[in-house]
């Protein structure tokens, strides 16, 4: 066997709680499911003969649900005799005695084609495809200070590749002090292919010596991510490993930032969304409004977000903003012998008194109060 394909996914969260969804929350546990059918399809199709999950199959370690459990256990199974699975326990779904991985890996491994890597056993090897699969085992939610240096390829198999779940030192932003990092030049030489888990978007953090990627998770799994909704497709040769990055993920998110200045309904802030963000039902829009309004804008952003709740999967607001255009010379110009100059005045002394998030609330108060005063409904 000159050539060998194998697939790798990661942080696949199933049970994830997805509370920044709301009621939709459950259609999104549902796609992380219909997400790892696609990856094993794919599996099937592109004729691949191992399929490596590096780690966070599930979203916790001791809760997962049954239903998740039979799921997950049923589809890598389904990948056929010919496919083999290897599953690395990650950071939420550590191996520990009691963990969903320990008390449910006969379940796993009963139909032959699936291997659970624990401590005892950080090493598949797979003869008849001449591979040997190493993981670095974690029995808690950070790897343990060499990970990679315990691993060392095994000269009798063609093919040699880790599965590690953790953030690559050097590789990305500073990390957690608490954070345990995977340093890759303790890795033994001989390894054709790293496949790494924990960072939610794709990301090739070595090119050589060997390739080392992150595969991301195959569908949304949180509100910040960028970059999610793949698995790498790997085909590993005497010449190398040729490494492709393949979309399976249904869902993604869109940061969207609307400038209000000048918008003086709620009806106009909706209609400028929708332009600058083509409705889809797959779609989860993070919507961040900035700008200011004038004192006579009667916009409510969270009627907005409901109104547009339609046309895409999820909207929610992100920041405060916009800001509230307050025009002093205006509202010094009410007469100060009414209840809304007298009123005006007060808001103004508090309001310079004041600063950060308090000065805003003040600010919106100020801009609500004298809707209301003038016989308008700001909301």
């Amino acid at each position: 066997m000159e050539e060998l394909r194998i697939l790798h996914t990661s942080d696949v969260h199933l049970g994830a709680p997805f509370r920044f969804l709301g009621a939709r929350g459950e259609e999104q546990r549902l796609a992380l499911r219909a997400a790892l059918e696609r990856t094993v399809a794919l599996a099937r199709d592109r004729g691949c003969r191992a399929i490596l999950v590096a780690g966070d199959l599930f979203d916790s370690a001791f809760d997962a649900r049954e239903s998740d459990v039979a799921f997950a256990a049923g589809c890598l199974s389904g990948a056929g005799p010919s496919c083999r699975v290897a599953i690395l326990p990650g950071s939420h779904d550590c191996h520990a005695p009691g963990s969903v991985l320990d008390r449910e890996r006969a379940r796993f491994e009963a139909g032959g084609s699936v291997v659970v890597l624990t401590p005892d056993r950080p090493v598949a090897v797979f003869s008849d495809l001449s591979l040997a699969v190493h993981g670095a085992v974690s029995t808690s939610p950070s790897p343990a200070p060499g990970a990679l240096a315990a691993l060392a390829p095994l000269p009798e198999c063609r093919y040699n590749v880790c599965l590690a779940h953790g953030s690559v030192a050097g590789a990305g932003p500073p990390l957690d002090a608490r954070e345990e990092p995977l340093r890759l030049e303790e890795l033994a030489a001989g390894f054709d292919y790293v496949a790494l888990g924990h960072w939610h978007s794709h990301r090739c953090v070595r090119v050589e010596g060997p390739p080392a990627h992150y595969s991301g998770s195959p569908e949304i799994v949180a509100r910040d991510q960028r970059g999610a909704g793949s698995v790498v497709s790997v085909t590993l040769s005497p010449a190398g490993a040729l490494v492709e990055r393949v979309p399976v993920g249904r869902r993604r998110i869109r940061r969207v930032s609307i400038d209000c200045t000048g918008l003086g309904s709620t009806e106009e802030l909706v209609k400028k969304i929708a332009a600058a963000a083509k409705p889809e039902p797959d779609l989860i829009v993070e919507l961040e409004l900035a700008g200011y309004v004038g004192m006579d804008a009667a916009i409510d952003a969270d009627a907005a977000a409901a109104a547009l709740a339609g046309s895409y999967f999820s909207v929610r607001l992100a920041g405060d903003g916009p800001s509230r255009e307050i025009l002093r010379d205006e509202l010094l110009a009410v007469p100060q012998d009414t209840v809304a100059g007298r009123f005006a005045r007060i808001m103004l002394r508090e309001i310079d008194a004041a600063g950060g998030a308090e000065r805003s609330i003040r600010e919106e108060a100020l801009q609500i109060g004298m809707q209301i005063l003038r016989g308008r409904n700001p909301v």
